[in-house]
């Protein structure tokens, strides 16, 4: 098994194989990171007790720091040497855990349950789904027991909320239904059926988006994301510049950026495909980050004014309303959209929006088809490319994203609409 000086940098480079991998930290005996073929980064630490030997893990990277992750595994090796068992000692915290969750009656207990010990472990989305729980599922069932929740009682629920919002109702429907099955699966509560389930998306059955900005609609959004520009606007400037994924921006650890070689390295683990995806950052993108680094020293700074303690910023986009380490959520990107599109009169602009346009031009601009499938992360379709061809196009991709980037500043300043006007290739 390899062993290493962990470090972010490390960590970040660390890229899947075939087989399972473990790295042995140099500095920290019996500590290190699992790397599975899907690119997931599970760290452990591994321990001796009563000539038995232990596995204990501590959550995968990013989500939980290099830095917290040591620390746990240092406090676990000094547990073992005082004669401490942590492993043992945790399973006899989660059975004395599973003894109250039976006794969780409510269903905002239930809810809590669920974002705790399911969707922020297992969905790189679960921040949508404590959005919908809080605003939508916690003020219609909050204080029932869940025994007391009717298919007929969600089922009127779920109408009402489609008659303004149908999207919403069917998220909603989709969050309740999961987390019901969830309950019941971990015999949590005592029903004799899912009363989420049986019933057709109250929102109806959804078109796939099609809105790409127009070069007017791509001025007044550009001009109003660098007037007073905060994080949830430079987060949107980046994803119409790299035609990423919103979740993926929001959520990118500066141990990702190589910003002395413009490069992001978006890892397996954290893409909706599970493919890892090398963002080459045109001048613009790289501005944008480096405007972000410079507010959040100048928040750290005066944090240190007042004396207040903060966790380091480990995001690039942290959240600014918990004290743990944690990314913005896509839905500060939501709030932003809404805003604009009400300030510039462009209906139903998404955060999305940005990242088809972005694929949307690079098309206009004759880039080909699997080159813009590359950049935007979108699995390849033939065998040839999916099995065969490992070439990662890097050079290609940087020079699709720079022409792309120059094409932008033309049209944020207006020189490109006036060459349209006048007739002028």
């Amino acid at each position: 098994m390899p062993t290493a000086n962990l470090t972010d940098r490390k960590i970040a480079s660390l890229k899947p194989g075939k087989e399972l991998v473990e790295w042995w930290d140099e500095g920290t005996p019996g500590f290190g990171i699992r790397v599975s073929p899907k690119g997931k980064k599970t760290w452990f630490v591994m321990y001796r007790s009563a000539g038995l030997r232990r596995r204990m893990k501590f959550g995968r990277y990013p989500e939980v720091s290099l830095e917290d992750a040591r620390k746990k595994a240092r406090k676990a090796l000094s547990e073992v040497s005082e004669g401490k068992d942590p492993v043992r000692e945790k399973k006899a915290e989660a059975a004395v855990l599973k003894r109250e969750r039976l006794e969780a009656k409510t269903f905002a207990q239930l809810a809590q349950m669920y974002l705790d010990e399911y969707a922020r472990v297992n969905k790189r989305s679960w921040g949508e789904d404590e959005r919908l729980i809080e605003k939508l599922l916690k003020p219609e069932f909050g204080r029932l027991d869940v025994s007391e929740i009717t298919r007929s009682h969600v089922r009127t629920f779920l109408r009402g909320l489609a008659a303004n919002t149908p999207v919403q109702a069917n998220r909603a429907h989709a969050c309740l239904r999961k987390m019901l099955n969830w309950a019941i699966r971990e015999e949590i509560v005592d029903i004799a059926g899912n009363p989420a389930s049986g019933i057709s998306s109250p929102g109806g059955r959804e078109k796939p988006k099609e809105r790409s900005l127009s070069n007017d609609e791509i001025r007044a959004v550009w001009q109003e994301l660098d007037r007073n520009s905060t994080a949830p606007k430079r987060a949107l400037q980046l994803i119409l510049l790299t035609g990423q994924r919103p979740g993926e921006v929001v959520g990118i650890p500066w141990a990702e950026l190589n910003l002395d070689e413009a490069l992001w390295t978006l890892p397996g683990s954290r893409s909706k495909n599970g493919l890892e995806n090398l963002v080459p950052l045109n001048s613009q993108a790289t501005r944008v980050i480096e405007k972000q680094r410079e507010s959040l020293e100048l928040q750290r700074q005066k944090r240190e004014k007042r004396r207040q303690s903060a966790p380091e910023d480990q995001f690039v986009f942290p959240s600014r309303h918990v004290r743990k380490p944690k990314p913005m959520t896509v839905y500060a990107l939501d709030q932003e959209a809404q805003r604009i599109s009400q300030q510039l009169g462009i209906p139903g602009f998404a955060p999305h929006d940005l990242r088809r346009t972005c694929a949307t031009r690079l098309g206009e601009m004759l880039v080909p088809g699997h080159l813009i499938d590359r950049i935007t992360n979108h699995k390849p379709a033939g065998i040839t490319d999916r099995v065969y061809n490992k070439y990662d196009y890097l050079k290609e991709k940087q020079e699709a994203l720079n022409g792309w980037g120059a094409r932008l500043s033309r049209l944020a300043s207006g020189l490109e609409l006036a060459k349209a006007k006048n007739g002028v290739d």
